[in-house]
């Protein structure tokens, strides 16, 4: 798995001296963009064959090696060696045991779960992270609660494109911290538990 301290550093802080936003910052908030996305993507049900033809782990452990994240670069590795060696029911058995189930998940996907005093779904931790994604333009849409781990990655993702926008146009102005606090507690707690 990936190790939590993964997340703290690879949430950048953001701080610019008046219009001294460079393409390298631009091109730094995509990378980061782009990784978050294929993150999320290991997060939902495993498609075995997508992830292969894609090269999700090929391409997210550059991303890793390219944002200073070494560590979490070698655990991508290790994640396409496991998707050479087991088949897509095996993967499918392993996602749920470790996720879903049977009796006991031992990382579920919700930060609710780690949040919520009564470890329930939907709670007011839940409401936040709708407030949160409401307060900057996105509509929470699927099956998944909105906490899902993955779908909160894929947020990030959408706020990292929206950071390279906004330099790209001279203009930027998010409330990163905010954000990041929330959702790197939820991520930590979850990877925390995926590991075994």
């Amino acid at each position: 798995g990936i190790p939590p301290p993964f997340f703290v550093g690879f949430f950048a802080v953001y701080s610019f001296q008046g219009n001294n936003m460079t393409t390298e910052l631009m091109q730094a908030a995509q990378r980061r963009s782009d990784a978050y996305r294929l993150l999320a993507a290991c997060f939902y049900q495993p498609d075995r064959e997508m992830f292969v033809e894609e090269k999700l782990c090929t391409n997210l452990a550059g991303l890793m090696q390219e944002l200073s994240s070494p560590t979490a670069g070698e655990a991508c590795h290790r994640m396409e060696q496991g998707l050479a060696e087991n088949s897509q029911e095996e993967l499918l058995i392993e996602y749920s045991s470790l996720f879903l189930g049977p009796f006991r998940a031992p990382a579920h996907p919700y930060g609710s779960v780690y949040l919520e005093q009564e470890r329930k779904l939907m709670g007011d931790s839940t409401m936040e992270v709708l407030q949160l994604y409401a307060e900057s333009g996105v509509k929470h849409e699927g099956d998944e609660p909105p906490d899902h781990i993955a779908i909160e990655l894929e947020f990030m993702s959408f706020l990292e494109g929206k950071i390279a926008q906004a330099i790209s146009e001279g203009k930027f102005e998010i409330n990163a911290e905010k954000i990041a606090d929330r959702l790197i507690a939820n991520a930590n707690e979850v990877l925390g538990k995926a590991q075994h």
